[in-house]
């Protein structure tokens, strides 16, 4: 493999004390030497060498003189965190191929993929990386080693991440967050190597940005406090991915525009759900949704998808089934129209240039056409809304994947963060560190009964790191219950750190989650 020039001989001129080093950080057994630096998520990989890394006020962030358009932010981003955190500040130079003793050096060689890096601790520390997001990754690695003091072991780590999205999704439309709520989530998740942050955005409870029809509930985030916290976010390589949810779940805009409610042929109207088959409420939904694309430069866009209507109910809806037979044809269903809407939504995202996004509900049998393969699917339910085992409800995740389908493990329940006295038990800490991992599925089917999770039905599996799964998120669901955002934060903070390490997916570094905790403690937060 490739390596930078001056990480080659880095090993040979390590120094030989040990003394002096953070209890922090190393791992080890009692009576035994030390393993490797503790870290969430743990090291992929780790070989110990002699001597220690200290950080001193002669300390320099210095990157590869090629390397500086690209690898500049990162070292500056470091530069002002480790500053802050000893109180000293951190010069940035380009001269990364001349390190002294203390300095933290940053180049572009060949990595170990997109996001992984190699790591080489002696008398300088050197991050190596293919990408910048892995230089990145290598630079969180650093400032966590540094939490507890100001010396790091040497060795050699070699690290990078089987999936490719860790992320965490904030459910803003049934509780308000603030700006700066949001951006210490960031933080938080840029220090576990979390890369992805969905907002979603708007539900029946509240319209969480600012909207040029008025939507916007009382509290809600300006366009420009969306535009600082993607900027933010990007500063800090986590993509922001925006949801608006449609065709459920806009109680908010339907209370403004009822002449769009879905009616059932009885008279009954659903005071959430939109009858996409009438052109303007259609063309309503694209007005929204051009509105707030230029806001978010990502590649995602999320357009919901979920929660429509049971397989069962269609029949109550006869304006559903004369509008697939008129656009798809005259052998289609009336499920098959809401295919065709989440088609027509996903062609219009991609012609501003981003990638569809979908809840699986939908995806599965019963229909003449298929969802398109071009979205991503977020897996969340095995069954549907109502007919938890009707012959129609959503494709396995393995069936997702034949397809050709990307998808993400968003399962109920062991992604989820719920409220006290939600309306669904959030499942135990313990149980998501000992037992969960990111290639099984859950869903409706199962339960916790007195700390244990009951399965009605074998959990739903795919291959450690299958092509085509891209990870998973920890999904905060404000529903139900109420808490505080203070509380909702100190909820999700061992379940972040659960989350980062399960979809980093290298060893554990503790045998169950009690021995976790202590793990959790060491490294701790950016901000404390």
């Amino acid at each position: 493999m490739k390596r930078l020039p001056w990480a080659m001989g880095i090993l040979a001129g390590m120094l030989t004390a040990t003394v002096g080093l953070s209890p922090a950080a190393v791992s080890s057994t009692a009576g035994s030497p030390p393993t490797q630096p503790v870290t969430i998520p743990a090291l992929q990989s780790w070989t110990a060498g002699t001597g220690q890394f200290t950080f001193t006020d002669k300390s320099r962030v210095l990157v590869r003189q090629g390397d500086v358009l690209k690898l500049k932010p990162v070292a500056d981003l470091l530069a002002s965190e480790l500053g802050s955190q000893f109180g000293f500040n951190v010069k940035v130079a380009a001269n990364g191929d001349r390190p002294g003793p203390g300095d933290i050096v940053l180049g572009l060689g060949e990595g170990v993929g997109d996001q992984g890096y190699e790591l080489a601790v002696g008398k300088s520390a050197v991050v190596t990386a293919g990408t910048e997001d892995g230089a990145f990754n290598g630079t969180r690695t650093i400032l966590q080693l540094l939490k507890n003091g100001n010396k790091i072991p040497a060795g050699t780590a070699r690290d990078w991440p089987t999936y490719p999205e860790r992320g965490v999704m904030i459910d803003l439309g049934r509780m308000y967050f603030s700006l700066d709520w949001l951006k210490a989530r960031v933080r938080d998740m840029a220090y576990l190597k979390l890369n992805t942050l969905q907002l979603h955005l708007s539900d029946d409870e509240g319209w969480r940005v600012e909207s040029s029809l008025g939507l916007q509930s009382a509290q809600y985030l300006t366009k420009n406090e969306i535009r600082s916290l993607v900027a933010y976010a990007a500063t800090y390589h986590i993509a922001v991915i925006p949801e608006i949810d449609m065709p459920a779940h806009l109680g908010v805009l339907l209370r403004k525009y009822p002449e769009y409610r879905l009616v059932d042929k009885d008279g009954n109207v659903s005071p959430t759900k939109i009858d996409f088959t009438i052109p303007a409420a259609r063309d309503l939904l694209k007005r929204i949704l051009a509105e707030y694309l230029p806001l978010f430069p990502g590649k995602y866009w999320h357009l919901g998808q979920d929660e429509y209507l049971a397989n069962s109910q269609f029949a109550n809806f006869p304006q559903l089934e004369q509008y697939a037979k008129a656009t798809v044809g005259p052998d289609a269903t009336a499920k098959d129209s809401v295919i065709q809407f989440a088609n027509e939504m996903n062609t219009f995202v991609r012609s501003k240039g981003k990638i569809g996004r979908v809840w699986n509900d939908n995806v599965g049998p019963g229909t003449t056409i298929e969802t398109d393969k071009n979205v991503v699917v977020q897996y969340w339910t095995d069954s549907d809304s109502e007919d938890f085992f009707g012959p129609n409800g959503p494709y396995t995740p393995q069936t997702l994947l034949d397809k050709g389908y990307q998808i993400v493990n968003d399962s109920l329940l062991p992604t989820y963060a719920y409220p006290s006295g939600g309306r669904t038990p959030q499942i135990h800490v313990n149980y998501l560190y000992d037992s969960w991992s990111v290639e099984q599925f859950y869903g409706y089917l199962y339960r916790e009964q007195n700390g244990t999770y009951v399965k009605y039905v074998p959990v739903k599996t795919v291959a450690v790191g299958a092509p085509g799964h891209r990870g998973s998120m920890l999904n905060v669901w404000n529903s139900g219950g109420i808490w505080t955002a203070d509380e909702a934060a100190a909820d999700i903070y061992p379940r972040m750190r659960i989350m980062a390490q399960k979809t980093w997916n290298s060893p554990q570094p503790a045998p169950d989650y009690a021995g976790f905790q202590s793990i959790i403690d060491q490294v701790g937060s950016p901000d404390n």
